[in-house]
């Protein structure tokens, strides 16, 4: 039987592969040994107690593969890497170190990898799979974070809004990551050791001085902790509370129809007795003539606290340093 007839018509618009299957990843299954992490992760900290529950959890079944390509193809894009391979080594990872990590600790003697070919057509592409993945995670630290986007932004010739887009994030995310890099020496550490974690006070310290960073962070030391303030009673008539400020608008609810004369009529004569007769319009209070309408409820810019109060709990947090950056730029403006 002949074979059927294809349309050339029908080929032209299909998308063809430079490299024939180098878009389409493969599932394999290798010892540990023939992977080997790249070096361009920036994660170092790796807690041993949580790789050994990892790896028992493996032992079961591998839900996520490890991402990685072939080390022929990998030395292509980065041959200063060689010597910092070993021998053994057939796959880089791109992202799944630690799942690598948890294999190697309990002696798993196979590991889930994705081989993702179209990761070595440039080094932009890779360095954004292995960045893509600690990003996401909400214990990333973020000194860790910032060295990897460093490597991002020397890519970019240290244009940070292409480094951003790289990353599929925005410029304003990029830049408030990689100003950590103006921490001095002893706020890493204290970063690293845990004793400085959030992210909105590593930002204020990097905007100083490197040699003024270190001694502004004992000083907040020695500062009492304030107390929590109490929310706004709802009784107090001269103050809103935080609920009454809202970004919804309600519409006020429509008008009653319009009862036709004729039936009005009918009703007061034939329905209602002569002592359940309504009043008149004048004598029906306003209230229940109408709807009480929502006033629009003006933002308390003469109360300071009360106003950070409001945005810490409704803004976004990217929003919120974004805010916090400007508040502290336009201070030291005034200070000058």
């Amino acid at each position: 039987m002949a074979g059927k007839r294809v349309s050339l018509a029908s080929l032209a618009g299909s998308k063809v592969e430079a490299v024939p299957g180098a878009s389409r990843p493969d599932l394999v299954h290798v010892h540990p040994n023939l992977v080997a992490p790249t070096p361009l992760n920036p994660r170092r900290a790796f807690d041993e107690a949580e790789l050994v529950e990892l790896g028992e959890d493996m032992r079961n079944g591998q839900l996520q593969p490890c991402v990685a390509v072939n080390k022929t193809a990998y030395l292509k894009l980065y041959p200063e890497h060689a010597d910092r391979l070993p021998d053994t080594c057939r796959y880089v990872m791109a992202a799944g170190e630690r799942r690598w990590r948890a294999a190697q600790q309990v002696g798993l003697d196979s590991l889930d990898l994705m081989l993702r070919h179209d990761l070595t057509e440039n080094r932009v592409r890779f360095l954004a799979a292995v960045l893509s993945e600690n990003v996401q995670r909400a214990n990333f630290n973020p000194i860790e974070e910032a060295d990897g986007l460093r490597a991002m932004l020397e890519l970019h010739d240290g244009n940070q809004a292409a480094a951003a887009r790289a990353m599929g994030k925005s410029k304003a995310w990029f830049n408030q990551r990689i100003g950590l890099l103006r921490l001095s020496d002893e706020m890493v550490q204290l970063v690293l050791k845990g004793e400085l974690t959030a992210f909105r006070d590593m930002r204020r310290y990097a905007a100083m001085p490197r040699d003024e960073q270190y001694e502004a962070w004992k000083a907040d030391q020695e500062q009492p902790r304030p107390m929590p303030s109490p929310a706004p009673r709802l009784e107090e008539p001269d103050k809103p509370t935080e609920a009454a400020y809202t970004a919804v608008y309600t519409p006020p609810a429509p008008a009653p129809a319009s009862v036709p004369p004729s039936a009005s009529a009918a009703t007061d004569s034939t329905m209602l007795p002569t002592e359940q007769a309504p009043q008149p319009p004048s004598a029906v209070p306003a209230q229940a003539a109408e709807p009480a309408k929502r006033q629009p409820v003006l933002f308390p810019y003469d109360d300071g606290k009360f106003a950070a109060q409001l945005l810490t709990r409704k803004m976004p947090p990217d929003q919120l340093d974004l805010l916090t950056d400007l508040l502290i730029e336009q201070r030291s403006r005034k200070s000058v």
